[in-house]
């Protein structure tokens, strides 16, 4: 019987019980530490049962009704803690490993791999694997990005610094990992530093790099 009632919709004297005591959501959300705009669907069937269960079951009267609800809350949020934690967490290729001087997740990729990843080139690309080549047309090497051009022109001066800036630091953060792959792929890591800060780069010629 318990358990019907537990499921059934709430009674008027219910509603208004609830309604005098929503207050603790906010009050539970805010001692946690967490979004009221994100927790609140979480948090309010298990509120909503525990108004349920304090009129079903007398013997938690002996208890402060505060907490009986902020003990479903946690239980509620505990369990969508676990099933977050349980859920494959995707991240993009262009994005930096931590601890690492700029290698990006897609550099780590090795050919073998290549068929896993799921390229997105637009609506009309279609990729295939070990078809006939065409006939190889002259080539005279791989267009330059205008970062590099201006990289390569700073090598060659005597300025101590240089600044890319970009609309974003999205940007910004991928242009960056584009350089670091010059910078370590060329041996310039005794040339220059290259960081960046919001959405600029900054490149600067190291000191000891003058004495080379």
């Amino acid at each position: 019987m318990k358990n019907d009632s537990l499921n059934s919709p709430l009674t008027v004297e219910e509603q208004q019980f609830a309604i005098d005591n929503h207050y603790l959501i906010s009050k539970y959300l805010n001692i946690r530490r967490l979004p009221f705009d994100e927790w609140y669907d979480v948090v309010i069937f298990r509120y909503l049962r525990s108004v349920k269960r304090w009129f079903a079951i007398p013997e938690l009267h002996k208890y402060n009704f505060e907490i009986v609800a902020f003990y479903a809350m946690r239980s509620a949020i505990g369990n969508e803690q676990r099933r977050q934690s349980r859920q494959i967490k995707t991240i993009s290729l262009d994005e930096v490993i931590p601890g690492t001087d700029g290698i990006s997740y897609g550099e780590t990729v090795t050919y073998d791999n290549l068929v896993y990843i799921n390229f997105k080139g637009g609506e009309d690309m279609n990729i295939k694997y070990n078809v006939q080549l065409p006939e190889r047309k002259s080539f005279r090497g791989a267009v330059k990005s205008d970062e590099i051009i201006a990289l390569e022109s700073f090598l060659l001066g005597k300025m101590k610094n240089m600044c890319f800036e970009y609309d974003t630091p999205e940007e910004a953060k991928k242009k960056l990992s584009c350089i670091q792959a010059y910078r370590r792929k060329n041996g310039h890591k005794n040339i220059y530093d290259v960081y960046r800060n919001e959405n600029c780069i900054y490149t600067v010629r190291l000191e000891n790099s003058k004495k080379a």
